[in-house]
């Protein structure tokens, strides 16, 4: 749709100024889409954090820091 200024006719063929017809119906429509890709890029956001700290936490295997003096073994599946 064109851009149809405040003060036209309004595109519908009521007669009435686009101000006191459809303007508003218009821009909330924008304005909710707006916000619906914003929402989306906050969720986005919070996902990648998310798989960050899992990804991060399991990189050790899930076995947290080794105790002082004591090395994994593979082998074992302990450490030593």
């Amino acid at each position: 749709m064109k851009n149809i200024g405040r003060n036209e006719n309004c595109h519908c063929g009521s007669g009435k100024k686009y101000k006191h017809c459809h303007f508003k119906e218009d821009t909330q429509k924008g304005n909710s889409n707006k916000s619906i890709l914003i929402g989306g890029v906050i969720i986005g956001f919070i996902i990648l954090a998310g798989l960050m700290v899992y990804v991060k936490s399991t990189q050790n295997g899930g076995r947290g820091p080794a105790p002082d003096g004591k090395v994994w073994s593979e082998e074992h599946g302990h450490y030593h």
